[in-house]
């Protein structure tokens, strides 16, 4: 049986991955407009939302990014080589290995909740001595200083029930990655549409019954669960097991963690700049970590239904290539390129027209003023400045790893993180939560 992808075949899965990411990223503005209702008081937005981030960027880095930029290349060429069994021991080894390492680092995070916040929010701790960690001024909150304010207890609450999200979907990313070396697309690409149901049906509960605000945070723990049930039956169906562990596998089990370590600075450089983004909005008034947080998911549906379905589909099909005709990856790197300037340079225009519209329409009322709508116009407009550069780096980033060519990724990331901690520093006193996303978008 042929695994190999056609141009046609390309765009056709690439329209479905995008039909369902388009879908989930519709879900899900209705679902920011019900937690705006659900949690409404700024301080509960903020705390929530920065809770939310450490599950949701390990997802993105783990379950999305480095994880599967090393582990699909490896498992299409073992699919070539017809040794599916192979695979199935190299699933059993993943799963106990990666798992075991992500619940234990869940554990200790939650063990130590109070002391990420430090990290992640120091301008939640007030007050206290000035710091200095080799002669440099540092945040008195990274000392252990300060009086926690009240978003850190409802934050802590939040987040030590959201963490084992992460189990759930980096397992759901173990089996998509298996599922994509097999040209299956359409489950992992519909996966975050049911988790999407299952937070709307939680909101719309919560409101209806007035829940307490830490329900929905269950309700995203069984939307997770669900994604993960969904991957397994599909895993399964398409004759994929779980077998024992030989010498061979760990063979292939240590190529595909040299290949991921590499990758793991390179893919989660956004979040990276996100959790740094976090750091300095803890300084601004209540409310600026939801905007930059929501003006982010209004980006994300451009970037997600164009960038990332192609991405999804082109690394398999990019490892093929360099294994098969390596001279044709210059052609669909240059067609890729079209299509995505074509689609993002319209999307950013029109969008950055409407930006003050869309906010306006969709979120404002007595628990979302005008003047939070004017300022997340100017967080959007900031970030879709970006939007081409954005969804090519994914592009490119996936196409390094076909070629495995790790080393080039790792040192731009380096800089653009270097780039970013300055021009926050240099944005944030005069232009405030935009000056934060501009920061990132020039990164």
């Amino acid at each position: 049986m042929s695994f190999a992808l056609g141009k046609k075949s390309i765009i056709k899965k690439t329209i479905e991955v995008g039909v369902s990411t388009l879908l989930s990223r519709f879900l899900g503005i209705w679902r920011e407009m019900l937690t705006v209702q659900f949690l409404g008081d700024k301080i509960l937005l903020d705390a929530f939302t920065t809770a939310f981030k450490v599950p949701n960027s390990l997802r993105k880095i783990f379950a999305e990014g480095a994880l599967s930029a090393a582990f699909i290349p490896t498992l299409v060429r073992m699919k070539k080589k017809g040794e599916t069994e192979q695979i199935n021991r190299l699933m059993t080894l993943s799963f106990l290995l990666i798992e075991g390492v992500l619940i234990a680092l869940c554990l200790l995070m939650f063990w130590q909740t109070d002391w990420l916040l430090r990290i992640i929010a120091p301008g939640w701790f007030v007050g206290g001595q000035e710091a200095a960690f080799f002669g440099f001024p540092v945040p008195a909150a990274w000392a252990g200083l300060g009086t926690p304010v009240e978003q850190v207890a409802y934050a802590a609450t939040y987040f030590r029930i959201l963490i084992a999200f992460i189990i759930f979907l980096s397992s759901s990313s173990l089996l998509a990655g298996a599922l994509q070396s097999v040209n299956h697309f359409i489950i992992p690409a519909f996966s975050p549409v049911l988790l999407n149901v299952v937070w709307v049906t939680g909101l719309l509960l919560g409101l209806y019954y007035h829940l307490p605000s830490e329900s929905l945070c269950y309700f995203i723990l069984f939307g997770g669960l669900l994604q993960f049930l969904l991957h397994l039956f599909v895993y399964y169906k398409l004759h994929f097991s779980f077998e024992r562990v030989t010498e061979k596998t760990w063979d292939y089990f240590r190529e595909i963690m040299n290949k991921f370590f590499p990758c793991l600075f390179s893919m989660s450089i956004s979040e990276i700049s996100l959790f740094i983004d976090t750091s300095f909005a803890s300084y601004l008034p209540d409310g600026s970590m939801y905007l930059i947080y929501l003006a982010n998911r209004f980006m994300g549906i451009p970037q997600g239904v164009f960038a990332s379905a192609f991405s999804t589909i082109l690394l398999p099909h990019f490892s093929r290539v360099n294994i098969y005709a390596p001279k044709r990856m210059s052609f669909y790197l240059l067609e890729v390129t079209k299509f995505v300037f074509w689609i993002t340079i319209p999307a950013m225009i029109l969008m950055s027209f409407f930006a003050g519209k869309i906010f306006q329409t969709l979120f404002l009322s007595s628990k979302f003023t005008i003047d939070q709508v004017a300022e997340a116009k100017l967080i959007l407009i900031a970030f879709l400045a970006g939007l081409f550069c954005l969804a090519m780096n994914k592009i490119l980033l996936n196409m390094y790893y076909a070629l495995h060519n790790t080393r080039i990724p790792a040192w731009v990331s380096i800089i653009g993180i270097a780039v970013n901690v300055v021009l926050n520093f240099l944005f944030v006193t005069r232009f405030h939560a935009s000056g934060l996303a501009l920061a990132t978008t020039i990164s």
